[in-house]
């Protein structure tokens, strides 16, 4: 019988895709070779320094590691900011919200921080009238250095903030060498770091945007990057058609004319915004060429309320990503006591869940939806950690970054570039123009 359950090599992360509904009698011996061909392609891409994620746990001038973490404890000992405004959008953003709100309990240091990734006035203004500009840390993160919503929130920070604490009050994340925001952070001598330039914006957890924060935070960005190592080694000593991060993604492209739709969903309310992520992870990396799937955030088990019924019972086409955590610190255990004098009645729910845990609760929930799907037919896999810890993320945000990887290369579309998002950008550069000249026009002499 086929293997359809494993754990990453040494991380803390476990796969279950047995109810992927996958033709297993076929085997995967046939696809061995196709399979070979596509992790030699990737490999080559990663050796030539054109993509660099896959070697940033390994490699400090990659992921910037030291210099992330230099840089966030001179700011911490200065203990002069209660607050960081946090300027970026897309993967300039996600990764580090998602990050920080997954280990939050974990956050040791009195950093509030605050990300602004719309430039909507409403948020700006609601953010900006809360935090006083004299002990906020504003940074900024655009790897082209001109990405105009963070442009323009940077321009009114800059405004907010006062000259005068430019140089003591900000941080930009961007390329080494070129972009506007490079420029004027040089030419104000303004505290910067780099994102390496083989690194793209969704996969950026694994530098300066993701680890900056982190360690900003007091999480630990070593083994948030040991993580990361323990499934890049597990991908280097397992044979790729027995890796299930590439199974999966060969299966999902096979389900692809009937489930298109990709529905993510955490049973921890602490990795809610990894949904998040990995919409723009999986949308932005796939959505090419004709092909792509649709993916959905969702939560466990609040959506067991709204989105179960369509998944039960709606169109059969979508394939559920569940993400599991095995043991938390205080799983908080429901009490007994609640009966009073005088009460006759057979409350059955509230005998029901005495002497449980609220944890046990959760896991008995998305057993019993794991089950309701698997009775019906619909597709779905689990990725469970072990606990939620910088080590458990960092294998988390790898094992998808790398399946994402395969899965567009196994597709045929390259999973790294976005011609869409880059077309949208001339557009926007041109109306931007537009204005401006139209401004001058009608402007009086």
């Amino acid at each position: 019988m086929p293997v359809t359950a494993a754990r990453l090599g040494l991380s803390p992360l476990m796969l279950d895709w047995s109810n992927l509904n996958r033709a297993l009698a076929a085997g995967l011996e046939s696809e061995s070779e196709l399979f070979g061909s596509t992790w030699k392609n990737l490999k080559m891409r990663f050796a030539s320094n054109e993509v660099g994620f896959y070697n940033a746990p390994l490699r400090s001038e990659i992921s910037q590691l030291k210099e992330s973490d230099t840089l966030a404890r001179q700011l911490l000992t200065t203990e002069k900011f209660t607050d960081c405004l946090f300027l970026g959008i897309g993967g300039s953003s996600l990764g580090p919200i998602s990050l920080l709100s997954s280990l939050q309990e974990k956050c040791s240091t009195p950093i509030r921080f605050h990300f602004l990734e719309n430039p909507d006035p409403m948020d700006w203004n609601f953010t900006i009238k809360h935090l006083n500009p004299e002990k906020t840390l504003v940074c900024t993160v655009t790897k082209s250095g001109t990405t105009f919503e963070t442009v323009s929130q940077l321009l009114l920070a800059l405004e907010w903030l006062g000259k005068n604490r430019w140089q003591s009050n900000l941080v930009a994340i961007t390329d080494p060498e070129k972009g506007d925001l490079r420029t004027f952070a040089r030419h104000n001598k303004i505290s910067t770091l780099s994102i390496h330039p083989s690194i793209g914006g969704r996969f950026s957890i694994f530098s300066p945007v993701g680890l900056f924060p982190a360690a900003l935070a007091g999480l630990s960005t070593e083994n948030f990057l040991a993580g990361a190592e323990q499934v890049r080694d597990y991908c280097e000593k397992t044979p790729p058609h027995k890796n299930p991060l590439f199974i999966i993604g060969a299966e999902v492209i096979r389900q692809f004319p009937k489930r298109s739709i990709h529905v993510c969903m955490p049973y921890s309310t602490r990795l809610r915004q990894i949904g998040s992520w990995f919409v723009q992870l999986w949308a932005e990396s796939l959505g090419k060429e004709g092909k792509g799937f649709t993916p959905l955030a969702a939560l466990g088990a609040t959506d067991q309320h709204s989105i179960l019924q369509l998944l039960r019972d709606g169109p059969d086409d979508k394939v559920t990503f569940f993400i599991t955590v095995n043991q938390v610190d205080e799983p908080v255990s429901i009490p007994r006591n609640w009966r009073t004098p005088g009460l006759t009645a057979d409350l059955q729910s509230f005998s029901l869940m005495e002497g449980h845990t609220l944890h046990e609760l959760l896991e008995i929930e998305y057993r019993a939806i794991s089950l309701v799907l698997t009775k019906r037919e619909r597709p779905h896999l689990t990725f469970q950690l072990d606990r939620l810890d910088e080590k458990a993320l960092g294998a988390l945000y790898f094992a998808h970054s790398i399946m994402t990887a395969f899965t567009g290369t196994l597709w045929g579309v390259n999973p790294f570039d976005q011609p869409g998002v880059e077309e949208g950008k001339v557009y926007i550069r041109q109306s931007l123009n537009n204005v401006i000249a139209i401004d001058a026009r009608d402007r009086p002499f």
